[in-house]
This record gives structure tokens, C-alpha cells and sequence, in this order.
């Protein structure tokens, strides 16, 4: 724990390879960026300036301790990095370059042991080669631009650099806000079960997401993932799920994979959640950051969809395992009280309704009459964009005045509610959704961008609340279940 939390909370930065448009340049750039409160040393040969700061030629010639090290130089340089590190008394090291075991070259793994033979003789930490490092905004830390400043609840673990990026930002714009990030690369130090064994102590953590394209030792991951799980909620991402994927993760990260039959046994005995794709992985996210816990039963209202929708909406709820109940018609009748005339309404399931020929409160009370039926466990709101004949510019004000009435609606409901902003095919209309999703999600409702997508992820959630015991929430310690989860690699090859 007081190893990672160096890596996590560093007192002082020291950032190698600090030349103009280097990936140093730009590591240091986003630290001073984002706020970064603590002692930084920007690092390169040459010495010079950088925003104010003087430049050190090398990390002995700093005059303070350094907690973190991140290191952006060639791959050939790292092995002496490493060593000067460890003379100086470092704590841990992000080391950015690749060139290593991935590589699958005699050169790129024997350096590779070389830095972590050095390393852990110093008791020094690394993550990565091969990897973006650590972004975590209470303490100023970022390897990206346009990441949030704000902390929030949620880790993602991820041996991708570039899913990481994406990740975060996709995540963000739904809402989610971060405690923690690390790309960790190859892992040659620090892996995916030495950061999962701290996130079960950590206090600023509630929910786990993790992108793994493979693991070194399988049974101490089924056990860190086993207790991790009884106690937060941990959605994971298993890259390299077949043979072709399989290959190209050890060319990536050197990762070991190891088989998908395994893996499902892993998360059947854990009770780790399963998202196929990143769009999952971050619908996952959303869920558990804002959907209440689920009641026991599947049966989904869905309004605002539009004739031709219904069906498909119909279908989809279907394959999902969600019911849609018929309205009673104690709903019905509220609904009629609402409308000059039927034309232009569906008032079965799935609900269309002509909001526009009401004022805002009797909208918002036909929103209730739903959201309060007690014949339905989830209420799903779809706001279509481009499904109008309008232009878009004359469109969007309407669905504003729907989602502003959903937010009104949902105040204080103990039914969870979800919203779907489709996208109809244009940059525009992307934009437009940017800035209703945020509206949404300020008010605290998860949005998704299909119906699909929505109920496939509220679907996982209800499944993974009822594999719990009935006592247990994410917040809460609880028990896990163990077992043979199948051959993972237990050695520690990458």
C-alpha cells in the first residue's frame, strides 16, 4: 500500500526527457497543467529552462528526494535510468518508453529484467514499460490533456495506453469522474493484481473498471480479484479473448493471455462483471456510477421513442431479458385526462407521447404517472435526435424541453430512471448530445447512446446484485466465492 501510494501521491516528480516536443515536454506540460502541488524536476542532458523551472541534466544532480521518476527516454538509456534512480533513492518510476519485451527481441526482454533486477534490489516500483502512466486528479497528476480536474469514485485499471485515453475521456463525457487511472503496459513491476489488492483498501475508490490483455500469476489474481469483488463492484474487460486477439496482445504488451473458457470461470466465481467492448466497459461504468441499486424484478417502461423505434425497442428489451408490461389502465386514463386526442400517441409499451401539445407541468405529470406505476422496476426515457423531419438546430430545443421535464420528473423517485440520447449520423447532432448528456448526468442520470446498449448494462448490474448476498452493496465487505477458475497462467511470463 505505501508503495503505490508513492506512485498515487507523490511529493515530488522528477520527469526525464524534457525536450521541445518530446513526450517528456509534454508529461511535465500536463503536470503544471493540471495543478500538480508538489516539488517537479524537469530532466535532460542539455539542462535549460522549462516554464519557469530550471532543468536538471540528471536525476542525481536533483537537489531534493523524488517520490516518482517518469521516465521518457530511449529504450537503450532505461537500464542506467533505472540504476541512477535507485542510487538516488527514488520511490517508484513510470517508465513511458517501449522497446521492450513486447518487442519479442532477445535485446528488449533482457533489458527489461535488467531494470526490474536493478529496481527491486533498491526496492524501487515501476510501472509499465510500454505505458502512460498514472492520472489521478486529487493529486495534479495527468499523462493526457482534456481529462477532468474533478476526482470522483471510480478506478480503471487498464494495460493500454491508448484505451486509456479513450476510456477516460468517453467515461467523462457521461459523468464519470476518476480516482485513480494507470496504464501499466507490459508489467514488468507493478501489475493488474498489485493494483486491485490496493483498491480493496482504498478509501477513494467505490467501483473497478479494468481493460487486462493478460495476467503473469493466475491464482494470486483469482484471490486479489475474489476479495476485491466482495467488497466493490469490479467490471473487467478481457482483451485477447480469442486466438488471433490472443496473439496480437503479445505483441502489444507481451501479455500472456490465456484462455476465454478460463476467464469466464473467473468471473462466474468471482462475481467480476464482463463487458465484449470498450463501449461496454464504459456503459458499465455509468451504470454503477448512477443507477441505484436494482430492484428484483425486469420489467422496463420505455417512452419517447417513436413509432418505428417501438418495435425495435420492443425487440430489444426482449433479447436483454427486460419485460415491458402493457400499461393498466389507471396509467392509460391519467395519460388521456393529459391529451386533446389520441392522434399521435402510443399509450401501450413502448410509450409515445406528444409532449408538444402540453405546458411543462402536464408533461411532467404524464411523466409521473409512469415513473410512479408500480407495475414497472426501471423507467427508460428515449430523446432521438435527428428522428424528427426538423432541422436539427429547431429539434434540439424540443428535446431539451423533454429532458428538462425527465429531470423534474425523476426528482426524489425510488425508481431508477435512465435516459437514451440516440445519434442519428452527424457531427452535429454529436455535439448537441455532448451537452444534453451533461445536463443529464449533472442531475444525476445515467445516459446511454441506444437502447441496446442500455439495457444490455443495467442488465449485467441486475445480474450482478443478484449473484450478492441480499445484504451486501458495493460500499459493503461481504463474502466471495472461490474456486478452480480454470488454467490462467500462473507463471510469471509476460
Amino acid at each position: 500500500m505505501q508503495d503505490l501510494r508513492s506512485v498515487f501521491h507523490p511529493a515530488s516528480v522528477a520527469v526525464t526527457g524534457v525536450s521541445p516536443g518530446s513526450a517528456g515536454e509534454r508529461y511535465a506540460d500536463h503536470l503544471l497543467n493540471y495543478g500538480y502541488k508538489g516539488d517537479l524536476y524537469p530532466l535532460r542532458p542539455k539542462g535549460g529552462e522549462f516554464r519557469g523551472l530550471k532543468i536538471f541534466p540528471g536525476i542525481k544532480d536533483v537537489p531534493g528526494p523524488v517520490d516518482l521518476a517518469i521516465c521518457c527516454i530511449p529504450a537503450r538509456h532505461l537500464p542506467a535510468l533505472i540504476q541512477d534512480c535507485a542510487d538516488k533513492g527514488v520511490k517508484a518510476a513510470v517508465v513511458h518508453t517501449a522497446g521492450f519485451s513486447e518487442t519479442g527481441s532477445p535485446q528488449g526482454r533482457e533489458m527489461e529484467a535488467e531494470m526490474v533486477r536493478v529496481a527491486r534490489a533498491a526496492g524501487l516500483r515501476l510501472i509499465g514499460p510500454n505505458c502512460m502512466g498514472v492520472y489521478c486528479p486529487r493529486s495534479g497528476l495527468s499523462f493526457a490533456s482534456e481529462f477532468p480536474v474533478e476526482s470522483g469514485r471510480t478506478a480503471l485499471i487498464c494495460q493500454s495506453g491508448g484505451n486509456s485515453n479513450f476510456l477516460v475521456r468517453a467515461a467523462a463525457e457521461r459523468g464519470v469522474r476518476f480516482s485513480k487511472v494507470v496504464s501499466y503496459g507490459n508489467a514488468c513491476d507493478i501489475n493488474e493484481t498489485d493494483l486491485m489488492e490496493y483498491f480493496i483498501q482504498d478509501g477513494e475508490t467505490d467501483v473497478i473498471a479494468a481493460y487486462i490483455e493478460g495476467i503473469g500469476d493466475g491464482r494470486r489474481f483469482r484471490e486479489v480479484l475474489g476479495r476485491l469483488c466482495a467488497v466493490k463492484p469490479v467490471v473487467i474487460l478481457k482483451a485477447g479473448a480469442t486466438a488471433a486477439g490472443e496473439r496480437a496482445a503479445a505483441s502489444h504488451t507481451a501479455a500472456l493471455a490465456g484462455s476465454n473458457a478460463a476467464w469466464n470461470a473467473l468471473f462466474s466465481q468471482t462475481g467480476a462483471v464482463r463487458a465484449d467492448s470498450l463501449d461496454e466497459l464504459v456503459d458499465m461504468m455509468v451504470t454503477l456510477r448512477f443507477l441505484p441499486l436494482p430492484p428484483g424484478g425486469k420489467r422496463v417502461a420505455i417512452m419517447g421513442v417513436g413509432g418505428g423505434m417501438s418495435v425495435l425497442a420492443t425487440d430489444e428489451c426482449e433479447r436483454a431479458g427486460f419485460l415491458m408490461p402493457p400499461l393498466d389502465d389507471q396509467v392509460k386514463h391519467s395519460l388521456r385526462k393529459l391529451l386533446a386526442s389520441d392522434a399521435g400517441s402510443m399509450l401501450g409499451n413502448p410509450i409515445d407521447f406528444p409532449f408538444w401539445t402540453m405546458t411543462e407541468d402536464q408533461y411532467r405529470d404524464a411523466l409521473k404517472a409512469v415513473l410512479t406505476w408500480d407495475g414497472i422496476d426501471l423507467f427508460l426515457y428515449a430523446a432521438p435526435l435527428r428522428q424528427s423531419e426538423m432541422r436539427l438546430a429547431d429539434f434540439v430545443p424540443l428535446v431539451d424541453y423533454q429532458l428538462r421535464n425527465v429531470i423534474g420528473a425523476a426528482a426524489g423517485s425510488v425508481r431508477p430512471l435512465a435516459v437514451v440520447i440516440n445519434l442519428m449520423g452527424t457531427g452535429q447532432s454529436r455535439l448537441a448530445a455532448a451537452a444534453l448528456q451533461q445536463k443529464c448526468y449533472e442531475a444525476g442520470l445515467p445516459t446511454y447512446e441506444s437502447t441496446s446498449s442500455a439495457l444490455k448494462a443495467i442488465g449485467r448490474l441486475a445480474r450482478f446484485h443478484q449473484a450478492r448476498p441480499s445484504s451486501q452493496c458495493p460500499r459493503q465487505a461481504g463474502t466471495s466465492r472461490h474456486g478452480n477458475a480454470g488454467h490462467i497462467p500462473d507463471n510469471g511470463v509476460r
